[in-house]
């Protein structure tokens, strides 16, 4: 009896996993942070103690960094983008759009003790 029904449990604990041709797609994430020039690119210093910086590119089929070109710089954003990193190991944000910007603001403590 015990023999039954422990392979009763291995039979329900083993269910078959399917495997898929096509790579999962991430999702966009939000990255809180302000927007910055650094010479001809844009860049997110994100909210966080490290303030760890983001380049921002198009998302494929989107035309959000040339509208943010025009904004005025610095500023407080919310991205929703997507994260890769780049050939030479840095980050980079495929931006799909911006959901708040409020230029002339800072979300970092230290822009807030000198300014």
């Amino acid at each position: 009896m015990r023999l039954v029904g422990a392979a009763v449990l291995f039979s329900t604990l083993s269910v078959p996993i399917r495997a898929s041709a096509a790579p999962l797609q991430e999702e966009a994430d939000v990255f809180i942070g302000t927007l910055e020039r650094d010479g001809n690119a844009l860049i997110l210093r994100r909210c966080d103690l490290v303030e760890n910086r983001y380049t921002l590119v198009d998302a494929p089929g989107a035309h959000v960094v040339d509208k943010l070109r025009k904004a005025k710089l610095p500023a407080y954003g919310e991205v929703i983008a997507r994260y890769v990193e780049g050939e030479d190991g840095g980050s980079i944000l495929r931006v799909e759009r911006v959901e708040t910007l409020t230029p002339g603001k800072s979300c970092h403590l230290a822009d807030a003790l000198t300014g």
